[in-house]
């Protein structure tokens, strides 16, 4: 018991340190706090100014970005009405160019059909005419034979006749010749007996 009552002063010195190094590192902790809490605030506004500024620029970027999206958006606009109206004029001299080419295509059908019906005609008359002229040409090389034929009798009849003629000729000659001679020979034949009787 007295053991107990010599170590309480020492416990109540202990507790008294305790609680004055309890109570100085509150005090110590309080200012860290305080510090870090200053710190941090100043932290916080110099990170709220980056940010307010990053902010000021980033809002002025999206007004000079909406300024730009307008200005494309009213390019655009033109553009497109500009080309809606390109468009409609190339439908347009489209659709023209299709009807010209329907009404000229359904001319050139009729003109086609026309000249076909002309071309089936002829192409039918021209059959006949062949026809016709086959017959003709058979005809026509029968006469040419026919006149050949006649031809070369002709001219071996005038070939016969002038070998007669010629011979005649000859054969005229030939009597007048000795018509001519035997003419002779009796007046010789008389003038020799004519000289035999003056002598």
């Amino acid at each position: 018991m007295a053991k107990r009552e010599s170590q309480k002063p020492l416990m109540i010195r202990a507790i008294m340190d305790l609680k004055s190094h309890l109570l100085h590192l509150e005090k110590s902790s309080e200012s860290h706090i305080q510090r870090t809490k200053q710190e941090a605030e100043k932290l916080q506004k110099g990170e709220l100014r980056v940010s307010q500024a990053k902010c000021a620029k980033i809002q002025q970027d999206i007004h000079q970005l909406r300024a730009q999206l307008n200005v494309l958006i009213i390019d655009n606009r033109d553009s497109e009405l500009a080309l809606r109206k390109k468009k409609y004029k190339v439908e347009m001299e489209i659709e023209n160019w299709i009807q010209k080419y329907d009404a000229d295509m359904g001319e050139k059908q009729t003109e086609f059909e026309e000249v076909d019906a002309v071309y089936t005609e002829e192409k039918a008359q021209l059959a006949e005419l062949k026809e016709k002229y086959a017959v003709l040409e058979q005809e026509y090389s029968q006469i040419k034979e026919e006149r050949r034929r006649s031809q070369e009798k002709k001219e071996r009849a005038e070939r016969e006749l002038a070998i007669m003629v010629r011979a005649a000729t000859h054969i005229q000659a030939f009597w007048k010749g000795y018509l001519v001679r035997s003419l002779l020979k009796s007046k010789r034949k008389k003038k020799g007996k004519g000289k035999k009787s003056k002598k």
